[in-house]
């Protein structure tokens, strides 16, 4: 069965942009049926990443486009936020320590706590990184098949 896309978003990397794509993934979210409970936190997740996107990937520069694509596949969410950066090295990309007391620094945070699963991975040969998250919503009930728990994360780094 494929993927039943949900949102399909172009955008530039500024911070502008950010409120519009809150409130096209709000609607989609409230579309798919998603518990009204569970829609704060995975917009804010996927806010802090096109942040993260913005600010370290883009450098702030306004330059730059970010895609997001939301899609329902076995009951799982899948959010895939594409950039046209320079490549990140996935591996340096790490929660903050949460004993540390500063302002700022907890998107990767905010994600794992989120979602079920995230992957970054890098796309050489084209440009870019790739971000997918999938969560599935509480109180779903996970399909029996032993693919039930693969929303499109792959191969590459992986958390979770």
């Amino acid at each position: 069965m494929a993927a039943r896309a949900l949102l399909r978003l172009e955008m530039p990397a500024k911070a502008e942009a950010l409120k519009p794509m809150r409130d096209a993934l709000i609607a989609a979210l409230a579309r798919a049926r998603v518990p009204a409970s569970e829609q704060d936190r995975l917009v804010l997740a996927v806010h802090e990443a096109a942040c993260n996107v913005i600010r370290h990937a883009y450098g702030n520069s306004g330059d730059g486009r970010l895609r997001l694509t939301l899609t329902r596949h076995r009951g799982s969410l899948r959010f895939a936020l594409r950039d046209y950066a320079p490549p990140v090295d996935a591996k340096r990309i790490r929660p903050r320590d949460l004993g540390e007391c500063r302002p700022g620094g907890l998107g990767i945070n905010f994600i794992d706590d989120t979602m079920d699963r995230w992957r970054l991975r890098a796309i050489r040969r084209r440009a870019g990184n790739v971000l997918v998250m999938c969560r599935r919503p509480r109180g779903e009930t996970a399909p029996v098949d032993a693919g039930a728990l693969d929303c499109g994360c792959g191969d590459g780094e992986q958390r979770k």
